[in-house]
C-alpha cells in the first residue's frame, strides 16, 4: 500500500472593511469570494491565517473589526471544519506601509523557503497590499509556492471569465531579475550573468523593447567570459557578432581586436586582468598564483621578443635568426647541449640566462629575475614566489602576505616590459585604466545597466 503525501496549503487574508460581508447581512466580501473560488477548484486549505486590526471600529459593522474577525472565522469553519486557524494582530497604523510590512513579513516568515500559500490581496488598506506585493515581487518568498490573488468585485465580473486572478508585479520582478544579472557581472560571474540575461530575454517582458538589449547583454557576458579565460580571439568573435552597437564596449573591443596583431600584449593584459580581479576581491591565494603566472609569461614573451621562441624542445641554429645561435653559443656556453649543436631552452632559469647574453641587449632582465629567491636582483619577486609556493604546495596563505607589496612588484614588471602596442604601453603606466581591470569592468557594468535601462 502506497501512501500519498499531500502538500499543506495555507490561506492568508487580511480582514478588511467588507469581510466577511460589507455589513452583517450584506454582500459577501473578497476574502470569502476567493476562498470559495479556490475550494471550487479543488484546493482546500489546511490552515487559515487571518490578520486584522484589533480594537478598530467600523461604522457599518457593530463591534468593529474584532466582531468581523469572529464572523469571518465562523464562516470559514463552515467551509473548512478541519482547518487550523490562527490570527495575526496588526497593532501598527494600517495606512503606513513601512510599519505594516515588518508585521506581515513576521507573520509569513515560515513561507519564505517552503510551503504553499494563497494570499488575498483585495482586502485591507492599499498600504497592506503594497507591503504584500513588495514581499512577493522582491523575491522574499525565495523557495515557496506563494500566489497573491486579486478578486474582482461583482460589478466588474464578466460572464464566463474567472473573477480571481494572480496579483503579480511583473515589472518589479523583471527589474529585480535584471538587477541580479548585473550583480553577477559586478561579481565577475560572467557565466552566471550570461545565463541570467538569456533567461530573462526568453520570457515575456513588461517592456518588450528590452528583449534585444538583453540578448546583446547575454553576448557581452559571454565575451567577458572568454576574455576572462584569456581567449581574446573567442571574446572578439562574440563581440563582432553583436547585432546592436554598444558604445561602452569600445575600449574592450579595441583591446581584443588588437590581440590579433599584438597577441602577446593582449595575452599579458588578459592575464593581468585575472590577477587584478583576484586582488580586488581579496582572493589572496589566487592573486599570488596569477602574479607568478604573469611574471613567467612576461619572461617567455620577453625571450620571444628577442628571437628566442617558446618551445618544449632544445633550440637548433635553424630555429633562431641567422647568426644568433653561434653568438649565443659563445656567450652562454653552459646552455649548450647535443654536443654543441643545440641550446637547452626548457625552463624559466634557462630563459633568464639566455636573456643575459650581451648580444640580446636586454637591459631589464634583473627586474624579471627572482635570483636565488632570497637575495638580489629582485628579492620582492622572490618573496612573492615563496608565498605562492606555500599556497600551491602547502595549501595555506602565509600570514605575512601583503597584496599592496605584490601590486608594486606586478606594476614594476608591467612597466619594464617592452610592449609593442601603443595602447599596451599607455596602460602599463596606469594599469587600472585597462578595460580588463576590476575598476574598468565595474564601470562598464554601470554603463551597460544605464544603456539597457
Amino acid at each position: 500500500m502506497t501512501t500519498v503525501q499531500t502538500i499543506s496549503t495555507t490561506f492568508f487574508t487580511i480582514i478588511g472593511s467588507q469581510d466577511p460581508q460589507a455589513t452583517p447581512n450584506g454582500q459577501q466580501g473578497p476574502g470569502l469570494d476567493l476562498l470559495d473560488a479556490l475550494i471550487g477548484q479543488g484546493q482546500r486549505p489546511d490552515e487559515v491565517l487571518m490578520a486584522y486590526t484589533p480594537g478598530a471600529q467600523n461604522a457599518a459593522w457593530p463591534g468593529g473589526y474584532d466582531s468581523q474577525q469572529r464572523a469571518f472565522e465562523a464562516a470559514v469553519r463552515e467551509r473548512l471544519p478541519l482547518a487550523k486557524f490562527k490570527t495575526v494582530a496588526i497593532k501598527v497604523r494600517p495606512n503606513s506601509a513601512a510599519e505594516v510590512l515588518p508585521v506581515l513579513a513576521a507573520a509569513l516568515e515560515r513561507f519564505r523557503h517552503a510551503g504553499r500559500l494563497h494570499v488575498n490581496t483585495s482586502s485591507g488598506t492599499p498600504q497592506m497590499l503594497e507591503a504584500l506585493k513588495l514581499l512577493r515581487g522582491t523575491g522574499w518568498f525565495a523557495g515557496a509556492d506563494v500566489t497573491l490573488w486579486q478578486i474582482d468585485r461583482p460589478e466588474h465580473r464578466q460572464v464566463g471569465l474567472p473573477f480571481h486572478r494572480p496579483a503579480t508585479t511583473p515589472f518589479l520582478e523583471e527589474t529585480l531579475k535584471l538587477g541580479a544579472a548585473f550583480s553577477a557581472l559586478r561579481r565577475f560571474d560572467f557565466a552566471g550573468a550570461q545565463d541570467a540575461f538569456s533567461e530573462l530575454a526568453s520570457t515575456p517582458l513588461e517592456l518588450p523593447g528590452r528583449a534585444k538589449s538583453l540578448e546583446a547583454m547575454s553576448q557581452v557576458a559571454e565575451a567577458l567570459y572568454w576574455a576572462d579565460a584569456r581567449d581574446s580571439a573567442g571574446a572578439s568573435e562574440v563581440l563582432r557578432g553583436l547585432s546592436l552597437h554598444v558604445p561602452a564596449l569600445t575600449p574592450l573591443h579595441d583591446l581584443l581586436e588588437a590581440g590579433g596583431q599584438y597577441n602577446a600584449d593582449a595575452l599579458i593584459w588578459l592575464t593581468w586582468g585575472r590577477y587584478d580581479r583576484a586582488t580586488h576581491q581579496e582572493r589572496t591565494a589566487d592573486a599570488l598564483i596569477w602574479a607568478v603566472i604573469l611574471h613567467e609569461l612576461l619572461v617567455v614573451k620577453l625571450a620571444e621578443h628577442h628571437g628566442l621562441p617558446d618551445t618544449d624542445r632544445a633550440l637548433r641554429p635553424q630555429d633562431l635568426p641567422p647568426g644568433l645561435f653561434d653568438t649565443l653559443a659563445t656567450q652562454v656556453p653552459a646552455l649548450l647541449g647535443g654536443k654543441g649543436r643545440e641550446l637547452k631552452f626548457m625552463g624559466l632559469k634557462e630563459k633568464l640566462s639566455l636573456l643575459r647574453a650581451p648580444v640580446l641587449g636586454v637591459t631589464n632582465v634583473d627586474t624579471f629575475d627572482a635570483g636565488d629567491r632570497t637575495t638580489e636582483p629582485n628579492p620582492a619577486l622572490a618573496r612573492i614566489r615563496t608565498w605562492r609556493n606555500k599556497v600551491v604546495h602547502q595549501g595555506r596563505v602565509p600570514e605575512e602576505v601583503n597584496l599592496e607589496e605584490v601590486d608594486v612588484v606586478v606594476d614594476g614588471l608591467l612597466r619594464a616590459f617592452p610592449f609593442q602596442a601603443t595602447w599596451a604601453r599607455a596602460w602599463a603606466a596606469t594599469p587600472q585604466d585597462a578595460p580588463v581591470s576590476a575598476r574598468a569592468l565595474l564601470h562598464l557594468a554601470d554603463e551597460l545597466q544605464g544603456w539597457v535601462g
